[in-house]
């Protein structure tokens, strides 16, 4: 296993590091070593500002929506209602299908033309076609529910098994001494979920920074670039321009980000445990 990590996790790392202070196009050989230019560029470069700033907006956004409609779903599937498999298993679905073809289904949906899906409807309420595709508003929009809609589905299983971890006479002596749902919920329930909350918010944040199918498959990063983010600009950058150094160099930055996430992730735990 150590072996199979080394060659597998370790040497592509190290390869990239490398690859990141060169301006290589994958033909020439050998490539050319720049330095640090690549990271000034990341750094000074207009472009990459707005695909960074649409990285953290977007994954602020995604992790605020999937952490608050989670939960609420959580909790409604953690009551006795009838098919709550059938529930959880819909819920989960956009988690293990792939995110391309969930995305090129919503392509057809966004069909800008008259007789598009999404357009059909609106059309019944009397509102004009909307050409989805082109709008900076509406395309931020959709991206954003995808991803959302994609990943909401892990979270309700950790905040399910959260609750339903929970002891059961923690909430039996509550009720004797009179306490109402309220403040079961307040004084038993988010103290317990703690620990998972803390551990969502971390897998998710660090989920929500990676966005990239959506906006392969529906924008191409348009309309002027708004639904660019980092992971689609290192995989436009490596296979579209042939920048393998600039891709590597935003790969390493957003490594050293997800790096200090998870160790905050595992600080706060071990706190709590």
């Amino acid at each position: 296993m150590l072996l199979y990590f080394i060659v597998l996790t370790w040497v592509p790392i190290l390869v990239m590091v490398a690859i990141s202070f060169t301006e290589w196009n994958v033909i020439q050989w050998p490539p050319t070593f720049v330095g640090l230019q690549n990271y000034g560029d990341i750094l000074t470069d207009k472009y990459y500002h707005k695909v960074i700033a649409n990285t953290v907006l977007f994954g602020v956004i995604v992790l605020v929506l999937e952490m608050g409609v989670g939960f609420v779903i959580a909790l409604l599937l953690n009551e006795r209602l009838k098919g709550r498999a059938i529930y959880r298993t819909i819920w989960y679905l956009p988690v293990v299908i792939s995110g391309a073809v969930l995305a090129q289904t919503l392509l057809v949906f966004l069909y800008p033309a008259r007789f598009g899906a999404l357009n059909s409807l609106i059309g019944l309420v009397g509102v004009e076609p909307i050409i989805w595709t082109r709008s900076e508003f509406w395309m931020p929009f959709w991206v954003i529910m995808f991803s959302v809609w994609r990943g909401v589905g892990g979270v309700v299983i950790f905040f399910l098994a959260g609750l339903q971890s929970i002891d059961p006479s923690l909430y039996e002596a509550a009720q004797v001494d009179g306490a109402d749902r309220l403040r079961l919920f307040r004084h038993i329930t988010i103290p317990q979920l703690a620990p998972v909350t803390l551990f969502i918010f971390i897998t998710s944040l660090v989920r929500s920074l990676q966005i990239w199918e959506a906006s392969l498959v529906l924008t191409f990063g348009g309309p002027n670039n708004s639904t660019r983010t980092l992971v689609y600009s290192m995989y436009s950058d490596a296979f579209g321009n042939l920048t393998m150094g600039l891709a590597a160099a935003q790969s390493i930055l957003l490594m050293v980000v997800l790096m200090v996430l998870s160790g905050v992730n595992l600080r706060f735990l071990r706190t709590q445990s």
